[in-house]
């Protein structure tokens, strides 16, 4: 084996190791953001109980306030939404989808400083649909549905007024950091992956064995992100031994972050098998066509 041949098989080995990396962050990138879409929001919302919470911890202000649970209640009494009606929405599970749909916006708002957070139009129609159900439940209330309906179009529309604006929210938050970690493209991630198997495919000057290269650091970082997925118990115990006070607020998001790295992990490790399978086949073939010549 000569020099050269040494230099081009470790530049191989140091894409490889790049390549690693570079999944690694990937699967910190998606991670971090897949936490702030409308499912996984829902089931902080609901694990975390952050309707019970109040209004201005949510919203990182010092002051002392009403809980989220009692400002929604509030809000739609001011809308003449009946009581009866209100409780079974506060009580039905849609109330965290359609609330995760909601604090999903509101990061966009505080991050990015658009528009102040309102309900999409499916949150609103399940919002009308549950608030239907409980109107025919309580046959009590002398109100039609169309009526109801128009009074639930005014609260969506008032719950803008629970954020504050969005000075008072940041604060002292390193929204730069924030904004950039959650609007960085993972496209050029993958484009220097791309480049990276280029460089190994002209070290190696093979088409097929790149594929190795490949496949090892995404079997070695899925089997590395599902064992860290699978300790939860352990980084929860970890982490609430040293912020005892924060459990309710922060064990929820670990359990949810932690889930999200573990599918990503058993993913990323398939494929890297499925990847290394393939080289396996092809490399034999290739092995047996050059016996036989």
């Amino acid at each position: 084996m000569n020099f050269l041949t040494i230099t081009r098989k470790a530049l191989a080995i140091s894409c490889s190791v790049l390549i690693f990396l570079l999944i690694v962050a990937l699967v910190f990138l998606y991670s971090g953001k897949s936490l702030t879409n409308r499912e996984n929001l829902s089931h902080y919302i609901k694990n975390a109980e952050v309707l019970n919470m109040d209004i201005n911890v949510i919203f990182n202000l010092e002051e002392s306030g009403i809980t989220l649970k009692e400002k929604i209640y509030q809000l739609g009494l001011d809308s003449n939404i009946p009581e009866e009606v209100l409780d079974d929405i506060i009580k039905s599970e849609e109330i965290n989808i359609i609330f995760g749909d909601f604090f999903s916006h509101t990061i966009d708002y505080l991050v990015n400083g658009l528009d102040k957070p309102q309900l999409s139009s499916d949150s609103i129609d399940k919002l009308k649909e549950v608030a239907n159900f409980s109107l025919e439940s309580h046959i009590n209330l002398m109100l039609e549905s169309e009526e109801l309906e128009i009074y639930i179009q005014d609260f969506a529309d008032q719950l803008t007024e629970i954020v504050p604006q969005r000075h008072e929210v940041i604060g002292k938050l390193p929204i730069a950091s924030i904004q950039t970690f959650l609007n960085f493209n993972q496209l050029y991630l993958y484009l220097l992956i791309l480049g990276l198997l280029i460089i190994i495919t002209f070290c190696l000057w093979s088409i097929y064995k790149p594929l190795k290269y490949l496949a090892i650091p995404m079997i070695v970082s899925g089997v590395l992100f599902a064992i860290l997925g699978s300790m939860n118990n352990f980084i929860n115990d970890y982490v609430i031994s040293n912020l005892e006070g924060l459990k309710p607020l922060i064990s929820p998001l670990i359990t949810i972050l932690l889930t999200i790295v573990f599918k990503v992990g058993v993913l990323i490790s398939f494929s890297g098998v499925f990847l290394m399978i393939i080289y396996v086949v092809i490399n034999r073939i290739v092995i047996n066509n050059h016996k036989t010549k």
